[in-house]
């Protein structure tokens, strides 16, 4: 690869980190929404750059899930989380040219899940899960600093469990 494409697809990578921390840290479904939308733009230009066809894939997607759930004030009906669902796969599936292609797909539908319930806690537990293989998929395609992304993510998510879990236990011993 091209090493000023690298070095552009790493500078990316850190204008990624650096909004995707602050979206970690918010304990609000439509914050949550906003800020992982920015940063799953900027990371389709990112893996373009790296040639990571289902990585640009999946967070232009991810990007349009955002838009869509974001604009329902109560639960995502049933019908548009398996239309997202159905879509985000048949896109993918001429992409898939090993088994590293697949971990997008999987990261993005699961997540869609988590969203859908507008659950918090579900949102950052599955949050936590995607970041453990999101390290294998972007280190596999060059995108390290994305790969220290992944890691500052699943401890930000760490610690906004805990604060739910503490939170949550304060609101039952009242």
């Amino acid at each position: 690869m091209d090493s000023i494409l690298l070095l552009i697809a790493q500078i990316l990578g850190v204008v990624i980190i650096t909004i995707d921390v602050i979206g970690m840290t918010k304990l609000t479904t439509g914050k949550v929404y906003l800020f992982n939308g920015i940063s799953n733009g900027l990371a389709v230009i990112q893996y373009l750059v790296l040639g990571a066809w289902t990585g640009a894939l999946c967070c232009l997607i991810a990007v349009l899930r955002n838009i869509v759930f974001s604009r329902h004030k109560n639960k995502v009906p049933l019908y548009i989380l398996i239309i997202y669902i159905v879509i985000a796969v048949a896109l993918n599936i001429t992409f898939i040219h090993s088994w590293i292609d697949i971990i997008p797909i999987i990261n993005i539908v699961i997540y869609a899940i988590a969203l859908w319930t507008k659950n918090i806690m579900n949102i950052k537990v599955v949050g936590l899960a995607t970041c453990v293989d999101g390290v294998v998929y972007d280190y596999s395609k060059q995108a390290y600093v994305t790969v220290i992304k992944e890691v500052l993510d699943g401890v930000i998510a760490i610690r906004c469990i805990y604060l739910l879990i503490k939170e949550n236990k304060k609101k039952r011993t009242k």
